[in-house]
């Protein structure tokens, strides 16, 4: 992973190197930005336990995707259960990491609408909790007219354990993210 070729770290942000080491330890491909978004009180809403993702113009986050991960989550499971059948979409799972460099281990969706993707799961608990008291830091950002907003990087290692087909398994390894949590 090389900061000189521009993208995560780039910048110098000290701040960023335990989330550079944790990558370079997974042999990692060089992160690319996904997607900047602001943060909004359902994403930071624990019940909820996801953040979205819009799918917007050129859906850049779809050209990081192997054609066996896309199949894999616009599949749709059916399951009995005691009151009948239900149908859900299916997730691919995938580690995210914060700029700290510790894991969290969510799944990837695509709602049923196909405008949004969705890191969704206990990991994106785990996430909010880890990363300070996000909900008030977003408060009082507002007050002075300043949003919170998430990065969203993605990167591919061998390290990470394989969850497509052969078919659909890209040569770089599994998918994984890295999210920066920053003020506008």
């Amino acid at each position: 992973m090389d900061a000189a070729r521009g993208g995560l770290g780039a910048d110098g942000d000290a701040g960023l190197i335990p989330l550079l080491d944790a990558l370079a330890a997974l042999g990692a491909t060089t992160p690319q930005r996904v997607c900047r978004k602001k943060l909004s009180t359902t994403d930071l809403n624990l019940a909820q336990a996801r953040l979205l993702i819009p799918r917007a113009n050129g859906d850049v986050l779809a050209a990081f995707l192997t054609a066996g991960e896309k199949d894999e989550m616009d599949s749709v499971r059916e399951e009995r259960d005691d009151y009948g059948i239900s149908r859900s979409r299916c997730c691919m799972d995938v580690p995210v990491f914060d700029r700290h460099g510790h894991r969290y281990d969510m799944m990837l969706r695509c709602d049923e609408s196909g405008r949004y993707y969705r890191l969704i799961g206990p990991g994106w608990v785990q996430f909010v909790r880890a990363n300070g008291h996000l909900a008030e830091a977003m408060a009082a950002m507002k007050e002075t007219g300043r949003e919170m907003e998430v990065e969203l990087w993605a990167f591919r290692s061998k390290e990470l354990p394989f969850r497509c087909s052969k078919a659909g398994c890209h040569p770089d390894g599994s998918l994984g993210f890295a999210i920066l949590v920053t003020g506008a």
